[in-house]
């Protein structure tokens, strides 16, 4: 499907694209933050094949091993898989506006609207799995919605591959077929789209078999960390949590994507009518996850996938009725996607900038040490610490080992480096430990023979010497 532009308009817009592709670009290749925690984990897995991690299904993890066994190791290429699955998305996202048989203007503009997101602004300079799980939540609704104005077996199979993936990228793919549910009480031929889903959900299951097999065989550890996730075994009923869901919200697009969408439900039954799988692939899931933030608590970015949904009617009602507000909101992405450019270009002394930088000279700092002393472990017990030196040490990666005190391993890092206390006793060990003091577990196991603090605190570690 590709972009035919029949208008001089068009081209502008699609000038517009490539010119937000070019300020991405150049951000990211001349940005000097260095890889934070998360990154530096993904990047980890992605140094051996498996069919899971820890705490994510893998495809973040493949996909950077693509990239940097053909294009090098480098943080510009660890990173740029984010920022072109999001253009992807774009490409995608026209192609359904046209599958709803909306005008190549409006498409363009859905397109651009959704590059610029402030989240997008934000997670094109972030490898994550999000811009994965939006591209394949977007290339899900495009062939199923061809599949309900055509029925096609080649497009269902599509599909099912795109959810396949979606789920390779992230859990959150199991809103695909809560929406499909909801999508069932707005059909009149129910039966058709019931044994339509139902064949997509077993093909499904075939395809992510092996991954399954592989939570199975990890005695379901990646299920496991993904309910505690939710947290609630914490305090429940928390208004605070709630509020600060709502807030975060008018930030995933922007603050007048959402609040057009929400304008809407005064006209309920004609707005349900003109736009029932947006509204069923997009309001069940903010619900549900603005109920779990008041129960316990939500992220900002769990409900991402609601606003493709949410963003295709804003932007066909701005597109139609306020288009001085659409050009404000237009404006108001542009604004905020040139300051992030700009802070990610030249970051400024404050947080969260400050703990992006420094660790390239920590890691050297760490390798004379541990070359001084002689020792025979560099022990963690933090995995955003432990991931990052992986990274950034690769010299001294068969020393570095993670602190395990129980039989649960908490981490992907104390499930496959694990060292205990019983393993260090009357060894030469460096710990690098999250808080300023070791814990008192580790002083009456060892002797704390001599302390230092990192020259660069912004690198949230301190570290001891036991002997």
């Amino acid at each position: 499907m590709l972009i035919k532009l029949d208008s001089l308009k068009n081209n502008y817009l699609f000038l517009l694209i490539f010119i937000i592709f070019c300020i991405r670009i150049i951000g990211l290749y001349f940005s000097p933050l260095e890889v934070q925690g998360d990154e530096a984990q993904y990047w980890y897995w992605s140094t051996y094949f498996d069919w899971g991690y820890y705490s994510k299904p893998p495809l973040v993890a493949w996909i950077i091993g693509f990239f940097t066994s053909i294009f090098g190791n480098s943080i510009f290429i660890l990173k740029l898989p984010s920022l072109l699955a999001h253009f992807l998305t774009s490409f995608v996202l026209f192609n359904l506006s046209k599958a709803f048989k909306r005008n190549t203007e409006e498409s363009l503009w859905l397109s651009i609207t959704y590059l610029l997101f402030f989240a997008v602004s934000l997670s094109s300079n972030i490898i994550s799995t999000d811009p994965f799980l939006l591209l394949f939540w977007s290339s899900s609704l495009l062939f199923f919605k061809i599949c309900l104005n055509k029925k096609s077996i080649k497009n269902i199979i599509l599909t099912s591959i795109f959810v396949a993936l979606g789920f390779y990228a992230k859990y959150a793919m199991i809103y695909f077929f809560l929406s499909s549910i909801v999508l069932i009480l707005f059909t009149d031929d129910k039966k058709e789209l019931i044994k339509n889903i139902l064949i997509i959900f077993f093909i499904v299951l075939i395809l992510i078999s092996p991954h399954l097999y592989w939570v199975y065989s990890t005695n379901w550890v990646t299920f496991i960390h993904t309910g505690d996730n939710f947290n609630w075994n914490a305090s429940l009923y928390n208004f605070e949590q709630l509020i600060n869901f709502i807030v975060s919200q008018f930030f995933i697009s922007t603050p007048i994507i959402l609040f057009i969408f929400i304008k809407q439900f005064a006209k309920t039954k004609k707005f349900i009518q003109s736009y029932s799988f947006e509204i069923a692939y997009s309001l069940p899931i903010l619900v549900l996850i603005t109920a779990q933030s008041f129960i316990s608590r939500a992220n900002a970015n769990w409900s991402s996938v609601a606003f493709i949904g949410v963003t295709m009617i804003a932007v066909n009602i701005l597109y139609k009725n306020y288009k001085k507000i659409f050009l404000l909101n237009t404006a108001l992405g542009l604004a905020v996607l040139i300051l992030v450019s700009t802070f990610i270009i030249y970051p400024p002394n404050i947080s969260p900038f400050n703990k992006l930088q420094g660790m390239k000279d920590a890691a050297k700092e760490i390798q004379f040490l541990d070359e001084s002393l002689n020792s025979d472990y560099i022990v963690f017990d933090d995995r955003m610490n432990i991931a990052k030196f992986l990274y950034y040490l690769p010299s001294k990666n068969e020393k570095l080992k993670y602190l395990s005190y129980g039989d649960h391993p908490g981490n992907h890092f104390e499930m496959l480096m694990p060292i205990t206390i019983d393993d260090i006793k009357n060894k030469k060990i460096i710990i690098i430990h999250r808080y300023d003091l070791p814990s008192n577990f580790l002083k009456e196991n060892l002797l704390v023979k001599q302390m230092y603090e990192m020259p660069n605190s912004k690198n949230n570690f301190y570290i001891s010497y036991f002997e």
